[in-house]
């Protein structure tokens, strides 16, 4: 506005104060957005979850588990002369060959790190009759040749084993894992040899037993959570003393908390040379069984 050719003060303070207010609309942070409108690409990509990780298969060193099978052997006993017989008569007998079926049980328990503790038990017997092929002699006691006898044995089996994840340690996400087994093993066989017509009432009997550590090693293959497969062996034998193996391969599948599995099975023993009287035999076959596991 001019008056008289003049610039107006009044006018020249209303155009400084429109200008600084333009400015500060300027600068202002710009209104939020509404409910319901796209985010910005920034923020979409920051809420994007990272990509999930590839689930190892199971550790199977950290379960808990009750297993019962049934064994169906071959094979079987015999009583052999050991360094304190008197030769002759001959101690050589074989006993009942093939045992109608055994029976065991196997608890798993998770222990430090990548390792579990196994403890099974395992209980088989036969009987049946043969006669004497020629003069024998038997836990102190003489057999006459052509001697109707009625042969029994009972076997009895307790192990124990560390059973350590080797390779690889962690499993992380291997399928095939090697293991490695120190074990101690107690058996208890007890024989009996009755003469049927001579002493019917009075059998000739010694039960005699193995106190033995044992080493070993074993594989498990885990493609999937439900199958697996699995096998081991572990033994120990000292020239003149006792001796043991054991053995077997296992197919397993897991329906949940149960585990179906079967395979064969392998067993050999030998109790002390050093005695008059020493029992020896190996026994394998099918076995299947159910395992829980927690």
């Amino acid at each position: 506005m001019k008056l008289t050719g003049r610039t107006c003060p009044l006018a020249v303070c209303l155009a400084m104060c429109a200008g600084w207010s333009s400015s500060v609309s300027a600068q202002q942070a710009p209104a939020a957005q509404p409910a319901g409108a796209p985010q910005a690409p920034a923020q979409q990509t920051s809420a994007q979850q990272a990509p999930a990780q590839p689930q190892e298969p199971e550790n199977l060193d950290r379960m808990l588990s009750i297993s019962l099978y049934d064994w169906l052997p071959y094979g079987g006993p015999f009583l052999r002369g050991g360094a304190k017989a008197v030769v002759p008569p001959s101690h050589d007998l074989k006993l009942p060959k093939r045992p109608s079926r055994a029976y065991a049980a196997l608890v798993t328990m998770p222990m430090k790190g990548n390792t579990r503790l196994e403890v099974s038990y395992l209980t088989l017997g036969d009987s049946g009759h043969g006669t004497a092929p020629t003069d024998l002699g038997a836990f102190g006691g003489t057999i006459s040749q052509g001697e109707p006898l009625f042969l029994k044995y009972s076997l009895r089996q307790l192990k124990v084993s560390w059973n350590y994840l080797t390779y690889p340690n962690p499993p992380q996400d291997s399928k095939f894992r090697i293991k490695t087994l120190w074990e101690l093993h107690w058996f208890q066989l007890k024989p009996s040899v009755t003469l049927t017509v001579t002493a019917p009432d009075q059998p000739l009997t010694e039960s005699q037993r193995i106190i033995m550590p044992a080493v070993g090693m074993g594989f498990e293959y885990v493609p999937s959570h439900h199958f697996r497969i699995e096998g081991r062996g572990s033994g120990m034998g000292i020239p003149s003393h006792p001796a043991v193996g054991d053995a077997d391969v296992t197919i397993v599948g897991r329906i949940r908390k149960v585990e179906i599995f079967g395979g064969g099975k392998a067993l050999y023993f030998r109790t002390s040379p050093q005695k008059e009287t020493f029992i020896k035999g190996f026994l394998w076959g099918p076995y299947a069984g159910l395992r829980w596991v927690f």
